[in-house]
């Protein structure tokens, strides 16, 4: 079986100096170096010979490829990265091109043999939206042998960055309005003891912010994702108020290095993240100045939401994920 993973980084790359490409440009490596380990054939963006084409950039350009694999007899899944939610507050002009992207979407996830959906939440609008193919929940996964926690890089990560023995609040991201940036830089204000940073800037084509940070503020524009393990381990309350994802790699991959969670109270979350018990949550900047008030000054409540946090991270452990990626593929080449 030889599955190929799309992407189309390299040739963006050329027109786009990104340096970061979000949990696509992270993840699709990974999961690729986890198949071979199985004994799949797995490769990015090298079509020749396939038996599956995996999907996970929804770009128009990849229309004709799709078709034309299909009359090849090849599979086709589309890993549903991008809900068209997604490009609301995220992108320039993001109101006017959702309803465009919308019907889009479900036009482009009717090509596929199957979709794989990271979350019941993105399962659900694929249901609504009439989609035909069939779905999978396959969580994305996060590899808990890489990110994990580590007094060692605490330590490091606080000496690198001139962190004293304080509260750090972070967060991990584009510095787009749709990661819920306004709402930090004001809980950073309303928390004056305490240092908050976030790790993550814009790029080109997306919605620019302009905000005047506090002095308890830290801005790393960017970090090395084989760097990121210490930036975990070198904060305390990981804070998530974003308005929308269809999973949020960073948010597992904080659940991994033990950290106790802030985030925003949306529906993607609400099977797996129960308030008081994994994390706490928030709605509005009060509630989340409260919120990391309360965590701040209770050690044992920190430690247990961290503590559960943790497990649940385990729980979607990568491994998983390889599992029953494998098992859609065998499923996809019996029904040839």
């Amino acid at each position: 079986m030889k599955v190929c993973m799309i992407t189309g980084l390299d040739k963006i790359k050329k027109f786009v100096n990104f340096k970061s490409a979000g949990g696509m440009g992270t993840q699709v490596p990974i999961l690729v170096e986890k198949l071979r380990k199985e004994g799949i054939n797995a490769s990015i963006d090298e079509m020749k010979n396939c038996d599956i084409i995996h999907l996970h950039n929804p770009m128009p350009n990849y229309l004709f490829l799709i078709k034309k694999a299909k009359k090849q007899g090849k599979k086709i899944v589309i890993h549903a990265r991008h809900l068209p939610e997604l490009v609301k507050g995220g992108f320039r002009f993001g109101d006017v091109i959702y309803p465009i992207f919308d019907r889009y979407s479900r036009y482009l996830y009717n090509l596929a043999d199957a979709v794989v959906c990271a979350t019941p939440y993105v399962k659900k609008w694929m249901d609504e939206k009439g989609v035909k193919a069939k779905t999978y929940v396959i969580p994305n996964g996060v590899d808990c042998s890489f990110f994990k926690p580590s007094q060692e890089m605490r330590e490091n990560f606080r000496e690198m960055y001139k962190i004293k023995d304080e509260i750090v609040v972070f967060s991990v991201g584009l510095m787009i309005p749709r990661k819920g940036i306004y709402d930090f830089i004001e809980v950073a204000k309303k928390c004056k003891d305490k240092k908050f940073l976030w790790i993550g800037s814009t790029e080109k084509g997306l919605e620019n912010v302009k905000i005047r940070f506090p002095e308890n503020f830290i801005h790393i524009p960017y970090i090395p994702f084989n760097q990121m393990p210490l930036a975990y381990n070198g904060g305390d309350i990981f804070f998530f108020p974003t308005y929308a994802e269809s999973y949020g790699n960073v948010l597992m991959e904080a659940s991994a290095c033990r950290k106790a969670l802030v985030i925003r109270d949306i529906e993607v979350y609400r099977d797996w993240f129960v308030d008081g018990k994994n994390c706490l949550k928030g709605r509005n900047v009060d509630e989340f100045f409260s919120a990391i008030e309360k965590l701040s000054l209770d050690d044992n409540l920190r430690k247990k939401i961290a503590d559960n946090a943790y497990k649940m991270a385990g729980e979607q452990d990568i491994s998983k994920t390889i599992d029953a990626l494998i098992e859609m593929y065998e499923e996809l080449i019996d029904t040839k």
